[in-house]
């Protein structure tokens, strides 16, 4: 911080603080960093502008270095706890962001509620189904309905009734044969030990979800659903590409 003295139209001079280009600057582009770990990259510069100012203003009023209050921004103050035993398996476990080595990107959490298992998944469950059908295994045919949403990339829906009823579209109940290897691995593994009737929420990490020729299934039945899927899957930047999906099982055929 400096400061400079000038001159006014009465004749009388004062100082006024200066904080330097290069905190500045240094608060843009940090600002403009956090943009892009959270948004897409279009909002990156856009919010690193405003944060940059807003952080600017912060310091000079308080006299003190635009970095110094930048140190004490909580980036994200309302991200979920981890919470139970089951945190135990993802202890040191870090998002996939080919931006950022792993010490620094994003980790991974335990949803409340969900049941972690080995691979990754979470899941829980809504409502467990018709008590007296059999559980899904691997080999039987599932048709299930499901809608899903980008965890980054402002939650945008992916697939739901009300997109696809703007889009004047039909949603087609999705069907495969459980392993097969044509559906994403986080859907596959999570309906198995479901029934008829059941209702599922997964929270899928990257490893689990959509391949990069895009062939895994089920895919967006809406442009709008499938350029906010793509947008995230495709980013090769500070982007966490965890997806939240719902599935209601309606029928199964058992091998």
């Amino acid at each position: 911080m400096t400061l400079s003295h000038s001159r006014r139209d009465d004749g009388k001079s004062h100082c006024r603080r200066r904080v330097p280009r290069s905190s500045a600057a240094a608060v843009f582009l940090v600002a403009a960093w956090i943009g892009m770990a959270w948004g897409d990259s279009s909002w990156a510069l856009l919010n690193g502008r405003r944060s940059a100012m807003w952080l600017l203003a912060a310091a000079t009023e308080a006299g003190t270095h635009a970095d110094s209050a930048l140190a004490r921004v909580d980036i994200n103050p309302t991200a979920p706890k981890p919470t139970g035993p089951s945190d135990e398996g993802l202890a040191g476990a870090a998002e996939t962001m080919r931006g950022l080595p792993k010490n620094l990107a994003k980790q991974r959490l335990k949803m409340p509620g969900y049941t972690l298992l080995k691979s990754g998944l979470q899941v829980k469950d809504a409502d467990e189904g018709r008590a007296e059908s059999k559980e899904i295994q691997a080999g039987d045919v599932v048709v299930l309905t499901w809608e899903g949403y980008t965890i980054n990339y402002f939650g945008r829906p992916i697939e739901t009734r009300t997109l696809n009823k703007a889009f004047n579209v039909e949603q087609e109940p999705y069907r495969f044969k459980v392993g097969d290897g044509t559906t994403i691995a986080g859907i596959d593994e999570g309906v198995r030990g479901m029934r008829e009737g059941g209702v599922r929420q997964l929270y899928i990490p990257v490893e689990l979800s959509y391949d990069a020729a895009k062939k895994l299934g089920p895919r967006p039945s809406t442009a709008s659903g499938t350029r906010a899927l793509d947008f995230v899957m495709d980013n090769t930047g500070l982007m966490d590409k965890t997806l939240l999906i719902n599935v209601a099982v309606k029928r199964v055929y058992q091998r």
